[in-house]
């Protein structure tokens, strides 16, 4: 069971948040702003070097030239495939249509079943989402191994500040999106796990480990606002390099 750690520590940080986001609700308007700059802002940047830092130990993981190689086409084919389905922009679509409909026609007032599907879609749409959970599926059965979590541990942070904001909006009903996470992340856990046999005997997890990686610095380059990319345009390249290992093994 240690598979489902991340999704478990996932699930607490929502709720921490969450918790704490009610009690920055209950105290909002007290106070004076000084004009310094808002925590979460502060923090989603410092989670953003954390989140480059985790993904330079990854960058490493590649054990030849082929690997390199492989690495490199599935970055570029992935991102190519991403683009013309237009991944991100269908995603980024899909929410907002949810969010209109669950909002209402020129309502002002925070919508607590809009606080839910907004939490939902940040929490379990995304390529972090996607890549934590392959990543904890290889946690053997034996005990439990960090590693494996580092992503989703990464995203339990970033979430546990999200719906700290959220909740501040939208009130108590942002606690729903807790069961969400574990039911939805979980599932991917336990797919990815019935896979993993088939991944370590075509010797494809450095590879995914190192794409895994680089849609990490593509995450953090977001978080730390130097640019906005795509990132779930680059989700097809977790597919590539199991079908090239596959072809070559």
């Amino acid at each position: 069971m240690w598979k489902y750690f991340g999704v478990i520590c996932n699930v607490i940080t929502v709720l921490l948040g969450s918790g704490l986001g009610l009690i920055l609700r209950s105290r909002a308007g007290q106070g004076r702003d000084s004009g310094r700059e808002k925590l979460p802002d502060v923090m989603m940047v410092c989670l953003g070097f954390c989140t480059v830092f985790a993904a330079a130990s990854g960058l490493i993981g590649v054990e030849n030239g082929v690997q390199a190689i492989i690495v490199v086409f599935s970055m570029a084919a992935g991102l190519l495939i991403g683009w013309l389905l237009r991944i991100d922009d269908r995603l980024n679509r899909l929410g907002d249509r949810l969010v209109r409909r669950t909002s209402g026609n020129g309502q002002t007032r925070a919508n607590p079943a809009e606080g839910v599907v907004t939490a939902v879609l940040l929490f379990c749409v995304g390529s972090m989402t996607f890549l934590g959970s392959f990543s904890s599926a290889a946690n053997p059965a034996g005990g439990l191994v960090l590693e494996c979590h580092t992503t989703l541990l990464i995203k339990s942070l970033l979430d546990c500040v999200s719906s700290a904001c959220l909740t501040v909006t939208f009130g108590a009903s942002v606690l729903g999106s807790a069961v969400f996470v574990l039911l939805f992340q979980g599932l991917l856990v336990a797919l990815a796990a019935q896979f993993q046999p088939f991944l370590d005997r075509i010797a494809v997890m450095p590879v995914l480990n190192c794409v895994g990686s680089l849609i990490l610095l593509a995450i953090a380059v977001n978080l730390l606002g130097l640019k906005k990319i795509k990132t779930a345009d680059y989700l097809p390249a977790l597919v590539i390099p199991v079908l090239l290992c596959w072809i070559i093994a």
